[in-house]
């Protein structure tokens, strides 16, 4: 008796639902079309502020004195990258002491390092040109879950304003005076 009511009131329901307001609803396509407008407005979202969570820069520096094929800076909430093809000087041949070498980006009217080389004084002149392109590639990669070493919030607000950077001095003197200095923007490309 129990199991006729409870196919009794199984079938009042169905029929409900097949004849009532439910079945009405799920019969018409526009409250699918709606759910399937959201979910792709929030796919779009979604895509949209995971791509702006990371940049890709790519480019080159080309003149009469430096010429560099490649540099590329990737940059992930997990993950940063920072590549760079050896320099080639092209100038005039010199001898240096004493150089520094490196990667600049420029925060308002100031130059910070991003990777450097230099040395402050060496007992013979060296020339130019070889350590410009024994010291000039740079592969550096870091995880921003440790400290960030070059990859600061300052640094990756700057990343399209790289400069490559050439001091050097002919003289022996310590005192930091570089009678040389080369400053090249490079060209970056981002992607």
């Amino acid at each position: 008796m129990k199991k006729k009511k409870k196919d009794n009131k199984l079938k009042t329901f169905l029929s409900k639902l097949k004849d009532g307001k439910v079945a009405k609803f799920f019969n018409d396509p526009r409250p699918l079309i709606i759910v399937l407008m959201v979910i792709c407005v929030l796919l779009i979202v979604a895509f949209a502020n995971y791509k702006s969570k990371y940049k890709v820069y790519s480019g080159y520096y080309e003149s009469d004195t430096i010429s560099i094929r490649a540099v590329h800076v990737y940059t992930h909430p997990k993950l940063n990258i920072f590549f760079s093809s050896g320099a080639s000087y092209l100038g005039e041949k010199k001898q240096v002491y004493q150089y520094k070498i490196g990667y600049y980006y420029k925060s308002g009217d100031t130059y910070y390092s991003l990777k450097e080389t230099w040395e402050d004084s060496a007992t013979s002149p060296v020339d130019l040109a070889d350590i410009v392109s024994k010291v000039s590639y740079f592969n550096y990669t870091e995880f921003t879950s440790k400290s960030s070493n070059i990859f600061t919030p300052r640094a990756l607000d700057n990343l399209d304003d790289i400069h490559f950077m050439v001091y050097a001095s002919t003289t022996e003197s310590t005192d930091d005076k570089y009678d040389i200095a080369i400053d090249c923007k490079i060209d970056f490309t981002k992607f």
